[in-house]
Formats: structure tokens, sequence, C-alpha cells
């Protein structure tokens, strides 16, 4: 084990791992959700940086979800392109963290979804604090601090801060630390006489600078498993080559430029949000939200595109000439430069009148944002640090065959009612009905009618092409009813129907072709039972899920049958087109906790699904002029994986506390025939507490106990291959989760 020094750590501090322990999952008012208290829901096998997403049967991390919330505000405006998990850490920061269910995300976002919920601690009476510190055996070290304390007269203040220096468990060259993040987070709160509620004012800046390298060759054997190639090892070796900066043409200007890994990978992001909770009297409470945003997003880690064998004549030679011959991995660099201005608004009022609980809400939202992406491919080795290959002496090529442009305004207005009527006591109606005015405007980049000035291709620019317009009005909205009914003691039923409507936004502009201005719809139905009693608490549940018009951008692959430009035949062109489908899904999903004994909590959860394509057919056109035919109708969506079985034990006893989690996922489909796939695989994490005294505790925690590979990967040349015989032990690239990690914590309360 490297880099832990446990014994003055433990003479220092004691703290404990906030930010991968399991947290409290407390739903919201909606009532369909399992209880979940004690499953580790925002532990992400893949990331350290953002909660687990947790999938309902479509596609995740579409344009328009924001999957946080904080202080009862999304994070960001949109998820791309300022991704919220670079602004947000919930932490010792946070007075609470739960989850909101789709009932509460379609009525206040018009998305359907599992959003991470937190608030922020505000002053206190008294000085108070609590500091968080992490070491891990591959060199991470994290700090979290929070103090809170008076001023005078109600008001108070809290201080945050929180750092991370990961250089994660593939140590690259260039950059050496793969995250470094710097939150700095100021609250100045006022608590009202009389108990009427109160107000405050927060300040977050945020530096997040984040390399995406969880990347590796291995063999696909044929059969849903993977094995080593040549002796690298997935999570352990690095496959990023040794290079400090990369090359691009300006997307706007064609000026060639160069740029630092680390410069063109960090979020600087500036967060003002004001919040009001006032009690007006006579059971009336009034909440109000305004949060002021503004950022940049600089991207431009490589991407895979393919691995190729070549020959020494095909004119790939080392950084010093020497010829190269063999398997060479492709990558693409999509240099985004990206900007983000936003203000959202919130307004609520609760109240009682007999039997009915009402929320009467209104949202304003604004942003200005777009982006400039520039891109660019380069090659490397297929090995442990790799190195770069060039071909005729150029180490970068193909300019700017998928870059993107837009700049653009959005705003969003809507209104929305709930109501929790309970018509009697074994009975409860809930509903709710959001209608939203959406505008949008700005330019872009797009190919308008029979004009195809703008079709991307090798050294392409703006100052070749031309800037366009684009403006629309929508109408979007959405709708849901909850009923929930005792049948008989603590056995009862429940049902939910959710529907949800919105159109483009300006994201979508960012090709070469003008977006679908059809709406997205999408209609959600489940119905189950639910038991509660002194120590088991279980929902089962039905569920359908359905998604018309789904849009997004792909990445292709085709094999050029003749040179275009400096392109040779064979090479894999990656075109980046936009795709509308459907998806519809029909799952099933139990979750029980259990707690059968003092001490002992077991929280279990079964999900079994089926996510289809549907009306899935498109023919892009490549730059060698060929055409192909897609139609993946009736397939099952790929990456996303059909049943899931949560098991998370947790036994406290006097002063230890012992807990586990394991998640089995089951295959997953790399190809859209769905004639490859992977295997299910295992996520587990585990841990000990012990509690030194009330203010103090120490955690020893594991990550991927079972030192599970987690290899996933999508073969995009194999999307049209229906024999899968030509890919028995076929090498490619894909990305993998954490490996086996041992993390220690102390948590002080002071």
């Amino acid at each position: 084990m490297k880099n832990i020094t446990a014994k003055p750590i433990i003479t220092l501090l004691c703290f404990t791992l906030v930010s991968t322990l399991p947290l409290s999952a407390q739903h919201k008012k909606d009532t369909t959700d399992a209880t979940s208290s004690n499953s580790a829901i925002f532990l992400n096998a893949a990331s350290d940086s953002k909660p687990r997403e947790i999938s309902l049967g479509l596609p995740t991390n579409t344009s328009s979800a924001v999957p946080i919330f904080e202080d009862g505000m999304p994070v960001t405006y949109y998820i791309y392109q300022m991704f919220p998990y670079k602004s947000w850490h919930g932490g010792v920061s946070a007075r609470s963290t739960s989850t909101i269910g789709p009932m509460e995300t379609a009525m206040r976002y018009g998305e359907i979804n599992n959003y991470v919920d937190s608030y922020n601690k505000g002053g206190s009476e008294t000085f108070k604090g609590s500091v968080s510190y992490v070491v891990g055996q591959w060199g991470q070290h994290k700090l979290d601090i929070n103090v809170t304390g008076p001023i005078a007269r109600g008001w108070g203040y809290s201080l945050s801060t929180y750092q991370n220096f990961d250089p994660g468990s593939n140590h690259t060259i260039n950059p050496m630390l793969k995250d470094r993040h710097q939150f700095y987070k100021g609250v100045l709160s006022k608590d009202f006489l009389n108990g009427r509620g109160g107000m405050a004012l927060t300040y977050q800046y945020v530096n997040f600078m984040n390399i995406q390298e969880t990347y590796g060759p291995f063999v696909f054997v044929g059969d849903g498993s993977v094995k080593m190639y040549n002796g690298f090892d997935l999570g352990y070796d690095s496959y990023r080559p040794d290079i400090a900066t990369f090359t691009f043409m300006d997307f706007k200007t064609g000026e060639m430029r160069e740029m630092g890994i680390k410069e063109g990978n960090t979020d600087k992001t500036h967060h003002l949000t004001y919040t009001l909770d006032y009690d007006l009297g006579n059971g009336v409470h009034l909440d109000f939200r305004s949060r002021l945003r503004g950022g940049t997003s600089v991207r431009g880690a490589g991407s895979l595109s393919g691995i190729e064998n070549v020959a020494e004549s095909a004119g790939y030679t080392y950084r010093d000439g020497t010829p190269f011959s063999g398997y060479l991995q492709r990558r693409m660099i999509l240099h985004f430069d990206a900007f983000d201005t936003s203000w959202m608004n919130n307004a609520e009022v609760q109240f009682s009148r007999g039997n009915h609980s009402l929320r009467i809400g209104a949202d304003y939202h604004f942003t200005h944002g777009g982006t400039t992406s520039s891109s660019v491919n380069f090659a490397h080795s297929v090995e442990a640090d790799p190195a770069i290959i060039a071909r005729n002496g150029e180490i970068y090529s193909n300019f700017n065959s998928a870059g993107e442009y837009y700049d653009g305004f959005e705003n969003k207005v809507a209104g929305y009612v709930y109501d929790e009527w309970k018509p009697f006591s074994k009975m409860s109606l809930t509903g709710f009905l959001r209608a939203e005015y959406l505008n949008i405007h700005g330019q872009s980049a797009n190919n308008i009618g029979d004009d195809k000035s703008n079709t991307r291709y090798n050294g392409f620019n703006l100052t070749k092409g031309k800037i366009t317009h684009f403006g629309e009005n929508y109408l979007n909205g959405s709708f849901g009813l909850n009923v929930n009914y005792v049948i008989v003691g603590n056995l009862a039923f429940q049902a939910d129907g959710i529907f949800t409507r919105v159109h483009s936004n300006i994201f979508n502009y960012g090709g070469f072709y003008d977006p679908s201005t059809d709406p997205t719809d999408t209609k959600f139905v489940r119905a189950g039972i639910s038991y509660k009693n002194d120590w088991v608490n279980v929902v089962s549940q039905v569920n359908y899920i359905n998604q018309s018009n789904y849009n997004t951008r792909s990445i292709f692959q085709h094999s050029l049958t003749r040179p275009v430009g400096d392109l040779p035949v064979g090479y894999n062109e990656s075109l980046t087109l936009p795709v509308t489908y459907g998806i519809a899904s029909l799952g099933w999903v139990t979750d029980a906790m259990l707690t059968p004994f003092k001490g002992f909590t077991l929280h279990l959860q079964y999900t079994l699904r089926e996510p289809k394509y549907r009306n899935f057919e498109f023919t892009p056109t490549f730059s060698d002029g060929v055409t192909e035919e897609y139609d993946f109708s009736g397939n099952n969506v790929t990456n996303l994986h059909k049943m899931e079985i949560v098991v998370d034990p947790s036994y406290s006893y006097g002063a230890w506390r012992w807990w586990l989690s394991t998640r089995y996922i089951s295959k997953t489909y790399i190809n859209k025939t769905n004639s490859l796939f992977f295997k299910g695989r295992l996520e587990t994490f585990g841990g000990i507490d012990y509690r030194l005294s009330s203010k103090c505790k120490v955690s020893l925690n594991v990550i991927n106990i079972l030192n599970q590979k987690g290899a996933s990967g999508l073969i995009s040349s194999a999307d049209l291959v229906t024999d899968a015989s030509g890919f028995k032990d076929y090498l490619m690239s894909g990305t993998f989760i954490r490996p086996f990690t041992i993390e220690l914590g102390i948590n002080l309360d002071f």
C-alpha cells in the first residue's frame, strides 16, 4: 500500500469518509419511491467525483437533464457543457443530502428521473466545525472543512472548502494529477424571530481540473468476457502518452493553437444563491430561490476511436522518425471551449385547506451559453505508457471534421400546481400540472436547406463556412398522478402516471444539422404494493417508460473506401451526427429495508427491465461518399443493463460499524445489433467505522473489494455486424471501473 501515513494522521485529526460512505437516501414527498434509508445510492464505481446515476431504463445524461439539485435549485442550467458534478460537492458543508423521485423532478424540472438533492449549512448559534480528511493508497488526498457560527441578532455564517488531489490508480506522467478540485463556499444566513423562517446568501467558487483517462486495451474473447492484452493491467497501467500539450485548429479562426493538458481540462464557475423560507402565517409558507451562475468549461481529453493494425509501408513513425508497424490506437480530441451565464429563479407557496396539501410554484430561468469545439485526431501505440505515433511526420490530423459551434440564449417561464388530497384515511391522491414556455435563439454553423457549406471536413473552420441563426418558441409541460391506498393494516397499493414534453435546446444546434423540432414525450407508469412494519419496509412495483424522439449526437466510424484529402484508404473516420429515435422499457423493481434485530440493517433491491430502441432508422453519408443504412428498431439499448441486484448490509455494535454494498449488473450490449455483449459484473464497497468519541470517528473503506475490471466500451465498426464470429479474441479498448482501493479517513467535529 502506497502513500498512507495512518499514525500521524490519526494523531492529528479524526474524520469519516464522507464522499464514499453510504448516505441516507431520505426521499421527499414522492410516496411511491421505496425507502432506502441505508442504500449506498451515491456510490459510483467508475468515478469518485460524481454520484451514481440511477437509471429508470432510459439513457442518462440527456442534454437537458441536471441530476443534482442544491438548495432547491438545479446546480447548472443544463448538463452540457457545464457538467453539474463539476460544481457540486456535498460533504461536510451539506446539512442534508437525499434523493428526489420522478414525481418531484417532473414537476420541478420537467424531467422524469431520480435526482440528488442537498442543502447547505447556514450559520449556527455557537461556533462549530467539521473536518474530513481522506487518504487513499494510490496517493489521493481529500480535505473537506466547514465552520459555522453566529454574527449577531440571528445572523450567522458558514465557511467551507473542499480540496482533492488525485493522481489516479493508473498514474500518468502528464499531468501527474488526474483530478484537482478546489471548492470554496461562504454562506451568510439570517434566522427570523419567532421561528418564522430564514434566508441565506451563498457564494461558491470552483476550480475543477479533471482528466478523463480511465482507458485501456483488452481482448474481447467473444463470449462476453475480456482478457489481458500483452500484459496491460486495466486500472493500474497508464494508457496516456507522455504529452503535456496538444495541438488543434481553432474552429472559429482556422489558426493552429497549442494548449496544455491541464489548462485544456479545467472548469471555473461562480455561484451566487439567495434562499428565503418564510412563514406568512395562517398555515401559508413561502420558499424563494434565486441562483446567478457564470463559468467556463475547457475540455480536451482524447476519447478512443478504434484500434487499427498498420504496416510499416503506411508511413507511420515514432517521434524520432523510426518506422512503426503494429497495433495503433486512434483518438479524437474534441476541444470544448464553453461558457455559460445563467439566472434561475423559483418561488413556491405551500398551504393546506381541509384535507388538501397544496403547492403553487413559478420558475423563471435564463441562460446565455455556447461552445466552440475544435476536433483533432492523433494516434499512439497499444501498450502501457504508449508512444505517440506520427504519419508522414505529422502527429495531429483530421482537424475539425467533428467541430461544433453555437452561441445562444434561452428564456424559460413555467408555473406548476401540486395537490395532495386525502379523501379518506386509507387513501391519498397526489397530482401536479406544470406548464412551460421556452424561447431559444442564437447563432450556429448549421446547413440550411440545400446550402451544404457548413458540412464538416478536414480543415474546416468558420472562415470557410458561415454563421447561421436559429430561433424557436415552444410550449413544454408535464403532469402526474399518484394513488396510495391502504388495503389492510400496513399493506398498501401504490400507482404513478407521469407525462413530460420537452423540445430541443441550444446545445443541440452545435453540429451542422438543424436538430429536430418535434417534441420529446416521455410516459412513465408504475404500480405495485408496499408493506411496512417494525422491521420490514418493502415496495414492489411494475413500471413502464416510453420516450419518443430522443435527440442525441453519436459518433460513427467508417473505414474509408478511397483517399479523402490526406486520409488514406482504410482510415477509420469518426463522424459525429445527430440521431433521433425512441426508447421503451418494461421493468419490475422490488426494494426492501430490513431491520430484524438491533444494530443490523439490510437493504435489498431487485431491478429487471428491457430497454429497446424504437424508430431508430437513418442513413449517414461519410467523406468518401459512402452511405450506410442503419435500422436498430427493436434491439436492446447499448450500455444499459437489464438486471441489477443490490445488497447493502450494515451492522452497528457499540462504537463499531461494519457495512457492505454490493451491486450485480447484468450483461450490456456493445453494439446496436446486440450480437456482442459484455458479461455482468459485481461492484463491491465496504468499510469499518470506529467512533473514538462523540465527535471523532475513524474509517477504513474499500472500493471494488473483488477487484473487478468492469471493462466496457463500444465497437462502433461492429454496429451493423450480426455474425459475432469475426470478433473472437478481438483487440479493442474501452473504460474500466476504479480498481481495488483502500481509503483511510478521519472525521472530527468541534
